[in-house]
């Protein structure tokens, strides 16, 4: 499976400019990312639809494109473009799946170290787990009225050559997601806002399968 294949799919697993206030204090922080950790354990699964916009510096236009993705613990990720491509990209077992016109690839992630960081990171930023044990990025938490985002910094050598940052969005009950941000190094942006959230509902383990 071609890296920048994997690599390009988390920018749109995963973009906005960072908000110009301050962010909350230490103590508020801690308390903002372990009620969100807290409500991560309480998700079994997740459904949602999904509007992808992609801007680069090379076109004029932003790339729009819309979907659905299902999750389910642990670690079953489903990520099916239906506009204005049919694409699709599974997490199951261990294994990543790529499901295009052009046939299926599938990948062992548990033998690449970056493959695997990825998926992880796929997972947490969907669900908004493990902010507070994040080996991969400095967490920063923002506030604006009843409105949440975490800003995350790559500590990573292969993420910071990717990205300048990743953003959070969250409801005002900080339960779910509402919209994935990646700034990367090159200046272009995509931003993926989810939209129908379901949580707990129940998700057939087919959906997980490439077919």
């Amino acid at each position: 499976m071609n890296k920048k294949v994997i690599l390009a799919l988390v920018c749109a697993v995963l973009t906005l400019a960072a908000w110009a206030q301050k962010p909350v204090s230490a103590t508020e922080q801690k308390q903002i990312v372990e009620k969100i950790d807290k409500r991560a354990l309480d998700i079994k699964t997740m459904q949602c639809a999904f509007t992808q916009t992609k801007k680069t510096k090379m076109l004029k236009k932003a790339i729009t494109s819309s979907g659905s993705m299902y999750y389910k613990r642990s670690n079953k990720l489903r990520w099916q473009y239906s506009s204005p491509y049919n694409y699709t990209f599974v997490l199951n077992a261990g294994k990543a799946y790529i499901k295009s016109s052009k046939g299926t690839q599938e990948m062992d992630i548990q033998k690449n170290e970056v493959f695997r960081q990825i998926s992880d990171i796929m997972i947490n930023c969907i669900t908004g787990g493990n902010l507070s044990k994040s080996s991969y990025f400095k967490v920063t938490v923002y506030r604006n009225g009843n409105a949440v985002y975490a800003s995350l910094q790559p500590l990573k050598k292969e993420l910071k050559q990717l990205y300048s940052s990743v953003l959070l969005y969250f409801n005002p009950a900080l339960t779910t997601v509402t919209k994935v941000v990646m700034n990367e190094k090159n200046g272009d942006t995509t931003t993926i806002d989810l939209q129908n959230t379901k949580i707990n509902s129940p998700i057939d383990d087919k959906i997980f399968s490439v077919r």
